[in-house]
């Protein structure tokens, strides 16, 4: 009843609180990790914004974290949730995507991420309206950009590299959005094989690294990306 939904939402705000704060409690996670996959099923968005943001606040913090979040298996509902029709749910949850992709440890976290099918529903997020959506969908992509050639094939294969260099070279675009759609090209391209490179080329990044030029804090990696492509360019010729 509305008892019931009332007390779900007052627990799920006070965890998300509760995670948010500055020295982070000093709790047991495996207490309270069970208690949000529960909340993560919910059908009220309110509840799904508090879990997706109490999430978010926990991969924020150290690597312990992210292990304890990834290994609870809920990488797929919150991949699930990257579609939910209510920004105030799908943006938590991307974040939380987000954070646990940029997570640097030795456990591969991307690859939970990208099984869970994450890149498409990320392409479709490139294309949202909400421009803050929009950005954190492209800070997710480059993360996962700088990876592995396979974890690189799946942006590829995603069809969303040329939807990122229209964002990254249209005039007048966010200057926000249009960065990390930049690093999500610039990364792929530094990290990518030869063929994904050549791929890179066709739909557009050379454009993409050029426009970087004149930005101080993006030439040298700008300078980079290019190298490689004229890397590349160099190694076919000689064949």
């Amino acid at each position: 009843g509305d008892g019931a939904l009332s007390l779900l939402r007052i627990g799920s705000w006070t965890l998300s609180n509760l995670f948010d704060g500055q020295p982070r409690p000093v709790f047991d996670l495996g207490l309270a990790m069970p208690l949000l996959a529960r909340l993560l099923q919910a059908e009220d968005a309110e509840v799904l914004s508090h879990a997706c943001w109490a999430l978010s606040h926990l991969c924020d913090g150290p690597a312990a974290h992210i292990k304890v979040v990834v290994e609870a298996g809920v990488c797929w509902r919150l991949v699930e949730l990257l579609a939910h029709r209510s920004w105030r749910v799908a943006k938590p949850a991307l974040r939380t995507v987000g954070n646990v992709v940029c997570a640097e440890d030795e456990a591969d976290y991307t690859a939970v991420v990208i099984e869970a099918g994450a890149v498409p529903c990320l392409r479709r997020l490139v294309a949202h309206s909400n421009r803050e959506i929009q950005k954190e969908a492209c800070w997710t992509l480059s993360n996962i950009a700088a990876g592995t050639p396979g974890q690189i094939q799946a942006v590829l294969d995603s069809g969303v590299v040329p939807r990122l260099v229209e964002l990254a070279t249209a005039p007048g675009g966010d200057p926000e959005v249009r960065s990390e759609a930049c690093w999500v090209v610039l990364n792929a391209a530094s990290c990518g094989t030869a063929k994904q490179v050549r791929y890179l080329v066709r739909e557009g990044a050379v454009g993409v690294l050029a426009g970087l030029l004149p930005e101080a804090a993006m030439v040298m990696m700008a300078l980079e990306g290019l190298e490689r492509v004229l890397q590349v360019g160099d190694e076919a010729a000689r064949r």
